[in-house]
């Protein structure tokens, strides 16, 4: 028995709102290890401050990026992902007659 399209919707919701935390978390890892590889080289101290303002706003800004995406997302939850469902069930109704 097929889920419901209100099920199915949410998710594929779901399924992106875990990426785009899982994708913000390793960000931040990723540039706190970047951050920590380029101080132990840096010269001189002005350098290091440098990196940790460029660092914190990059990491800030792509996070309010992401937030703002998945309210977007939640939102226009039915805009976003009824033609998703409705495609893939054309798709596999496609598929269907082709076999």
């Amino acid at each position: 028995m097929p889920a419901s399209l209100d099920s199915r919707m949410a998710a594929l919701a779901r399924r992106d709102r875990i990426l785009a935390i899982t994708f913000t978390v390793l960000m931040w890892v990723v540039l706190v290890f970047v951050f920590f590889a380029a101080t132990s080289v840096a010269p001189t101290p002005a350098i290091t401050v440098v990196l940790a303002v460029a660092t914190l706003l990059l990491g800030v800004f792509n996070t309010a990026s992401l937030l703002a995406l998945l309210t977007r997302y939640a939102a226009n939850r039915d805009l976003i992902y009824r033609p998703d469902v409705m495609h893939l069930d054309q798709l596999r109704a496609a598929r269907g007659k082709q076999d």
